[in-house]
């Protein structure tokens, strides 16, 4: 375990090197007033004469010596722990060694000026060892426990483990280990202490002592009915997955999903996944699963777990997919009525991964809705090299501008893997706009508010005029595109 300096008590440099000084100072003393540099030589307490100045030096002699062999040893740790990576040295092993430093010197001044006979202490000392094991027997096996986990290294401090225990898994950092118990805190921030016996009884995975790049790996598992087709299931949750990861930094690019079991016409599928420790389990399966709604809508899929009448599978598969997907664009101005009236005239383009999908200033009047797969967007650089610069997902529109207002086409757009698209066209929403004029408004609204967001002014009021005004502009471009007015 890596030992902080700040919890392992060390004499500055320089004070060290006065302590060891002070050391031959003290032994010079001595040989100066008892004719020996060593205290054992100059008294001796079983005589009955005593010389209070000697005797005491003497003392202190010992209780300096087993300092400074302290402090040494704790300076070579300090060194140790912090030009070595792997092999740190636990704090209760400093410990430990600071109490046998002390002892042993304690023993060896006690024969050397009192006893001169190590039989008799030792004998005395196992007698009373024995004793004092019994009695403090809990606590030594927490001591013992504590250096296991230390010094075998099995957790750290600051590391993420994952507890199982009765079918439920728990995350937790470890915030300190001493002598009796572990502290952990879980993502909540809650603290929980656990003693060091059953710290290790505990079935659980150290995270932060995996392979390099392994994180957190998860899982759950999803049901759908059976009436889905389950390849394609699949394809859109990998899709899914693929988003999530691309678009949340807490997800590492490792995942899978696969079936998982059949039962009653529902379908369960398993999801495994990569995060950070940190991220609570029921906020990233609730980030997962917004994605897997979000990209079922878009492709028309029936979320129902049981078989189950479909409540739109009086419509076609197109109808379908614009039916769950509208309100994620534009179209979710539109009314019910009007967006079952549009599902019946658009159509469905099915595209092949690097097919081109719109071409830079083309003259054309349609929009695409993403129903499955991915897009890229792509503008020259300064040498005309073609460079992505957005990845369209499920549920995302692209060429509203062009289909609202008749204006040129602004980048170029390619398949970035397989895709179905809805293409809605001037054509199909024009009677909409004919019946509710207010429509033209409200587009002009939201394209003006997107186009400010790809903007950057200096102040708040500044962005809102420019909205105004980049509103009414549109407004002015659909009413002549369309109804050709001014």
């Amino acid at each position: 375990m890596s030992v902080p300096n700040f919890r392992i008590f060390l004499l500055p440099k320089a004070l060290l090197w006065l302590v060891i000084a002070l050391n031959f100072g003290l032994m010079f003393l001595l040989d100066k007033l008892a004719g020996s540099p060593w205290s054992w030589h100059a008294s001796d307490f079983e005589k009955e004469s005593m010389n209070l100045l000697v005797d005491g030096l003497a003392i202190f002699q010992f209780v300096l010596l087993a300092f400074t062999i302290d402090q040494i040893m704790r300076f070579g740790v300090v060194r140790h722990n912090k030009h070595t990576e792997k092999t740190h040295v636990p704090a209760i092993i400093i410990q430990l060694i600071s109490v046998l430093i002390y002892s042993v010197f304690a023993l060896v001044a006690y024969v050397l000026l009192y006893d001169h006979n190590f039989t008799h202490l030792l004998a005395s000392i196992g007698a009373l060892s024995v004793g004092l094991a019994y009695i403090f027997r809990d606590l030594i096996g927490e001591v013992v426990s504590s250096i296991t986990i230390q010094a075998d290294r099995l957790v750290s401090i600051d590391d993420w483990i994952e507890v199982s225990h009765d079918g439920a898994t728990e995350y937790f950092q470890v915030k300190e280990i001493d002598y009796r118990m572990v502290v952990l805190k879980n993502s909540k921030g809650l603290v929980k202490r656990i003693h060091n016996q059953k710290f290790l009884a505990l079935n659980y995975i150290n995270l932060s002592k995996q392979e390099a790049g392994v994180w957190s790996r998860r899982k759950f598992e999803y049901q759908l009915t059976a009436r889905n087709n389950p390849e394609r299931i699949l394809a859109i949750m990998e899709l899914a997955l693929t988003h999530v990861i691309a678009n949340n930094p807490e997800f590492k690019p490792w995942h899978s999903c696969r079936l998982a079991g059949l039962q009653e016409g529902a379908i369960t599928y398993l999801i495994k996944y990569e995060c950070l420790p940190s991220l609570v389990t029921w906020r990233a399966q609730s980030i997962i699963l917004l994605c897997f709604v979000r990209f079922f809508k878009a492709a028309g899929v029936n979320l129902n777990r049981l078989e189950a009448q479909h409540p739109l599978e009086n419509f076609t598969d197109t109808e379908n997919r614009l039916l769950d997907s509208y309100d994620l664009g534009i179209l979710k101005l539109l009314s019910n009525d009007e967006i079952s009236t549009l599902a019946k005239a658009i159509k469905t383009k099915y595209c092949y991964a690097g097919q081109p999908i719109i071409q830079k200033g083309a003259e054309e009047d349609w929009m695409y809705i993403i129903s499955e797969g991915t897009l890229e967007v792509k503008i020259p650089d300064k040498s005309g090299e073609l460079k992505v610069v957005a990845t369209l997902w499920p549920g995302d529109f692209v060429g509203e501008m062009s289909m609202l207002t008749g204006a040129v086409r602004s980048a170029d757009v390619f398949a970035k893997t397989n895709a179905i698209l809805l293409e809605v066209s001037k054509e199909n929403i024009a009677p909409l706009l004919d019946s509710n004029p207010d429509l033209v408004k409200q587009f002009s609204d939201v394209l003006a508010q997107r186009q400010a967001q790809n903007e950057t002014f200096a102040t708040q009021d500044g962005k809102d005029n420019t909205i105004i005004t980049a509103s009414k502009s549109i407004t002015a471009k659909i009413l002549q595109f369309f109804l050709k007015k001014k």
